[in-house]
């Protein structure tokens, strides 16, 4: 075992649906620490939370932002943001420790799966494991993981950016060695069946080229923005 002490960070939003399997699932996947950073819900998800995470925060001003509290109040080597309705592998851990026993890997992330045994979904899946690995991605639902000291020596993320999930990958790429674990994560179905297939997948491409063409600056990515963009991905 590499010694590495590994923090979980899941910002939430109105999600007491799913927010306990899903902190179930970094318990059995044996995280160090489990910090859950609200934005405001306004049903059962943070009491749900607080009994099973280590803490529980809540913090307005959007999703990066939330994750930029979380991880300055975080114990761990590395940082895991993970969404609140994707399920973390129980190997998971393994996985992580694996991979950043080289030096030169300062971040990555795992591959997308879905909850669902629809051939649509395992199509998207395909498709975006593939982008990943031509270098578009991943994004937020695919857990992101990274070195605690570099996370802040690249600033952490910076809430004026759209897409800035992707955003951060890039700037870890320049870092040092980002690598996409074979291992899986599994994101929930709930938004595509809840906002139409195809609505969520055009939202999703159309965010992407915005980004892409570096347009996606400013007041695009407000806290609105930013639950538009995680209901795109469906995670």
């Amino acid at each position: 075992m590499s010694g590495l002490r590994i923090t979980a960070i899941v910002p939430t939003w109105k999600e007491e649906d799913s927010i306990r399997s899903t902190l179930l699932s970094l318990r059995a996947g044996g995280l160090d620490e489990i910090l859950v950073v609200d934005g405001g819900s306004q049903d059962d998800t943070v009491h749900r939370a607080t009994e099973i995470a280590d803490r529980v925060f809540g913090v307005a001003g959007g999703l990066f932002t939330q994750l930029n509290h979380a991880a300055r109040e975080a114990c761990g080597d590395v940082l895991l943001f993970h969404y609140a309705d994707v399920k973390f592998p129980r190997a998971g851990r393994k996985a992580i420790e694996d991979t950043l026993l080289s030096q030169a890997v300062v971040g990555g992330s795992f591959s997308l799966s879905f909850d669902s045994d629809r051939k649509r979904y395992a199509l998207i899946a395909q498709g975006a494991n593939l982008r990943n690995r031509l270098g578009i991605g991943p994004f937020g639902d695919q857990s992101i993981f990274v070195r605690s000291e570099v996370f802040w020596r690249l600033g952490g993320f910076h809430p004026d950016v759209l897409l800035e999930d992707l955003h951060l990958v890039r700037r870890l790429k320049r870092a040092g060695r980002f690598e996409i674990l074979d291992e899986t994560v599994r994101a929930s179905v709930r938004r595509w069946e809840t906002n139409g297939f195809l609505p969520t997948l055009y939202h999703h491409w159309r965010l992407t080229l915005l980004y892409m063409l570096r347009r996606g600056r400013g007041n695009e990515a407000d806290a609105a923005t930013a639950r538009t963009l995680r209901m795109a991905r469906g995670g």
